[in-house]
């Protein structure tokens, strides 16, 4: 399939499976490039226990309709590719558990030198009667047995390029700047919002968005030691009417040295928000645009356009995209370009792009397939 626009032709080349296992859920994938043109490609797994179900009897549910996105044994998984974005040979490397947590989405960004930063954050399970001791304060309790989740904070880990040569992991973010807060009875665990998006390198520094909800806002942090301490640098976007969240941000590093983000929202219909800033500091307003998406990640392409793609969870489902003149550029002026739109339910989005050694574009994301079953599946671009 062609597309042409303003920005030029894209072809279409084709959709494959990467990785997919009828007991485990994978989704929320994040890809990038080693300076060889091999690709390392992450995405949050957990267990998914309907296998254990008779097959008569997962015939009579809605699979298409179960959001099964925290699990208490969910980690980071990580896959080495070859320059075509195909699976190699190498086993799957694990980011080191958490005893405490389970890991959730990662967020990649690759360093100098081949190393790889990845940022992700957790949840801790928490059993039903201990949920119940802390929500005394609450007029009405909710009985049901079972594990709850407390979000426990936000984190970065990095890697040599070899699977397993971990220099450090799960370095939490503290709180700074008045955002975020310490929990437990003696304050000691930090906890700073979430994260999913793309990081940016910035002078000899790198940052990291951050959000919460309506409170908090979304914010950035920086970190001058390549992700093993990290500071607040600026509130980047909140909402004090309270109408609007802004989630899930990526950033967009450009080459005046300025940076501009891209929000999934809600509130506002799941329309991209956007914001820029020349210094890391200071953020214009956020500008709400009529795309829709779940979410968003801004490629930079080689040629100096930028290759904008997400999720869409109205029907008919599935992957879609525009190309962006500069950075800077407004993305409701481009030729919107589906990718695919065979999707068979809602649960499905959170591309991640990364420009091939052949020039051309592998978006990874997750998929639903007829039996239920979340994977990761990617299209090949040529642009």
């Amino acid at each position: 399939m062609i597309f042409k626009g303003g920005c030029g032709l894209m072809r279409i080349v084709e959709h494959r499976e990467i990785y997919r296992d009828q007991r485990l859920h994978a989704a929320f994938p994040s890809v990038a490039k080693f300076s060889d043109g091999r690709v390392v490609l992450a995405f949050r797994r957990a267990r998914d226990a309907m296998w254990l179900v008779p097959t008569e009897k997962r015939e009579d549910s809605d699979t298409f309709s179960r959001m099964d996105h925290i699990d208490s044994r969910s980690h980071i998984a990580l896959m080495t590719l070859d320059s075509e974005g195909r699976p190699d040979a190498s086993p799957l490397d694990l980011l080191p558990f958490d005893p405490e947590a389970g890991d959730q989405d990662p967020s990649m960004l690759m360093l100098p030198d081949d190393e790889l930063m990845l940022a992700s954050f957790s949840y801790y399970p928490l059993p039903s009667e201990v949920d119940q001791l802390m929500r005394v304060r609450e007029k009405t309790k909710d009985e049901t047995p079972g594990c709850r989740y407390l979000s426990w904070g936000c984190h970065v880990s990095r890697r040599k390029q070899a699977p397993g040569d971990w220099c450090f992991h799960h370095a939490y973010l503290k709180p700074d700047g008045g955002y975020g807060r310490y929990i437990g009875v003696e304050q000691r665990h930090p906890v700073v919002a979430a994260v999913r998006g793309l990081p940016a390198r910035m002078a000899d520094e790198v940052l990291l968005a951050v959000y919460s909800g309506v409170t908090e806002g979304c914010a950035l942090f920086a970190s001058s030691d390549s992700g093993r301490t990290w500071g607040f640098r600026s509130l980047i976007a909140k909402d004090n009417a309270g109408g609007v969240t802004y989630q899930e941000p990526a950033l967009l590093a450009t080459a005046d040295g300025g940076v501009r983000v891209f929000f999934r929202t809600a509130g506002a219909g799941g329309r991209l928000a956007t914001c820029q800033s020349p210094n890391g500091i200071d953020w214009s307003e956020p500008c709400l645009h009529d795309l829709i998406g779940h979410p968003f990640h801004p490629l930079q392409l080689d040629d100096g356009r930028v290759l904008l793609s997400y999720g869409y969870r109205q029907e008919p489902y599935g992957i879609r995209a525009r190309i962006l003149d500069t950075p800077y550029s407004d993305p409701d002026d481009s030729e919107e370009i589906v990718v695919r739109d065979d999707g068979l339910c809602a649960d499905i989005g959170y591309p991640w792009g990364v420009e091939l050694k052949d020039g051309r574009v592998m978006l990874a994301y997750y998929w639903t397939d007829k039996h239920g079953m979340r994977g990761i599946e990617a299209s090949w671009l040529e642009l």
